[in-house]
């Protein structure tokens, strides 16, 4: 009870709400069960107004509905100011509700005594408190319910949107080879691979675990790997080799063509045709 309350709870937009959504349904709730006494209301008090005594009733109830919105959000403005300077706890904010209904009773009961002089103060006062609890306990409860309601979506919206952030980051850090089938194989650090070498209806790659080079084969071709990792570091340079340019240290030619020295151990240089050598120009690029 003296833990502070969410401030979901008594923030601006859940408070007009509020304040707007009670009366609101209040008014319905009057009309549909008729909680309040409007038949023992005097008839000379009715013929001040020049109309229906239904109509009289209307006006009647909905005085009394404009009162208790009135009498709420003035209530929900000074919590707002209070709020701002002092933390919120439950039994603060039980407190506050409690008093906010005892001033809708206060009000109901001063308003029952113009219109029903066959009982006291005290059983007027009783049963204003009543029917005030069972006009509000609802539409009050039902905003809870509703406010709660929207404060989980809200974090499960964050969740997911942290969790999409967080699957972003680990999908640009690691790199996810497949097979043929479309299912994950190998998942490696990009930083990690190094080599994708073609191997008939496989695809050798080759990986840093430590200071050791690893190879794992997976069943697939070279397109459609080169195709899963379109747009990444890792680039076709040779119709039966791709490349980590992160970890081309050299490129040399000689009389048998263009090469690219990875500069690990165990490795060869990897040979680079025509047709890839616009895949290089990144590299060349950015050393230059």
């Amino acid at each position: 009870m003296l833990k502070p309350i969410p401030k979901f709870i008594y923030s601006k937009a859940n408070q007009v709400f509020m304040v707007l959504f009670v009366p609101f349904f209040a008014l319905i709730f009057i009309n549909l069960y008729r909680p309040l006494d409007f038949d023992r209301i005097d008839d000379s008090f009715l013929r001040a107004f020049d109309i229906s005594r239904e109509a009289r009733v209307q006006l009647i109830a909905l005085t009394m509905v404009l009162g208790g919105m009135v009498i709420a959000a003035g209530s929900r403005a000074i919590m707002g100011f209070y709020t701002k300077r002092h933390t919120m706890r439950y039994i603060d904010y039980i407190i506050w509700i409690f008093g906010e209904l005892l001033a809708m009773v206060t009000a109901l009961t001063l308003a029952t005594l113009l219109t029903d002089t066959t009982k006291t103060i005290t059983e007027i006062f009783k049963n204003s408190f009543v029917k005030t609890f069972l006009i509000v306990f609802i539409p009050y409860a039902l905003c809870y319910i509703y406010f709660i309601w929207q404060e989980n979506l809200r974090e499960l919206g964050a969740l997911r949107k942290q969790i999409e952030r967080d699957e972003t980051v680990l999908q640009r850090a690691y790199v996810q080879i497949l097979d043929e089938k479309g299912e994950m194989r190998l998942s490696v650090r990009r930083e990690n691979l190094v080599l994708i070498e073609s191997a008939d209806n496989y695809v050798c790659v080759f990986y840093l675990n430590g200071d050791k080079i690893k190879k794992v084969m997976v069943r697939n071709t070279l397109s459609r790997v080169a195709e899963h990792l379109q747009g990444s570091r890792i680039v076709r340079c040779h119709r039966s080799y791709m490349i980590n340019l992160d970890h081309a240290k050299v490129l040399h030619r000689d009389k048998e063509g263009v090469f690219v020295e990875l500069g690990i151990e165990g490795l060869p240089d990897i040979p680079i045709s025509r047709t890839y050598a616009d895949n290089i120009r990144e590299w060349i690029v950015d050393k230059a």
